[in-house]
């Protein structure tokens, strides 16, 4: 239990010396004609008194100068800061756009797919129907069937038109939702 405790404690030591920040705060204030610069880190701290007798004239337009300088860099950081926000949304705009596309032309391909499928059952049912009409035909003239035969294979050809013109009128869908996804 001491261990653990022990164990814990130098644990969390260690992740505090790790994980600590360096601290720096500059400021400056004007005290009655004295200037304090205060500069604090973890390692060490620098204090300057500097006093304010020695700002001259001169240098005061200097400082001026420079505080001008300093706020046209700012604009000029801040303009560049909304050229590259701008830029970044143009790219992001871009590739929405591309990945619609791109998912357009899935859908169209897919779309072209399944009127192919369409077409190709359509012709094998086709094909099946009528090689069932010539089996009814050649049994007919054989005189091989009987009434009720020919009722029921006259019942299957019935059924398989009904399925072609069902999927007739799928392929009609399918061309109509292809179309409208071209334009």
């Amino acid at each position: 239990m001491k261990l653990q405790f022990i164990f814990t404690a130098v644990l969390l030591a260690s992740f505090q010396v790790f994980l600590a920040q360096e601290i720096t705060n500059d400021t400056i204030k004007s005290v009655k004609k004295t200037t304090i610069t205060t500069v604090t880190t973890v390692k060490d701290t620098i204090i300057k008194v500097v006093p304010e007798a020695a700002a001259t004239i001169p240098d005061k337009e200097a400082l001026k100068k420079e505080e001008k300088m300093l706020q046209a860099k700012m604009k000029e950081e801040k303009k560049a800061l909304k050229e590259a926000k701008k830029l970044e949304q143009e790219q992001k705009d871009f590739e929405k756009e591309q990945k619609a596309f791109e998912k357009q032309q899935n859908k169209i391909l897919s779309g072209e797919k399944s009127v192919n499928k369409l077409k190709t059952k359509i012709a094998n049912e086709e094909k099946s129907l009528t090689r069932n009409k010539e089996k009814l035909d050649s049994k007919k003239s054989k005189g091989k069937l009987s009434s009720t035969d020919i009722e029921k294979e006259n019942i299957k050809i019935s059924k398989q038109q009904i399925k072609i013109n069902k999927l007739n009128a799928d392929l009609v869908k399918e061309e109509e939702k292809l179309s409208k996804l071209r334009n």
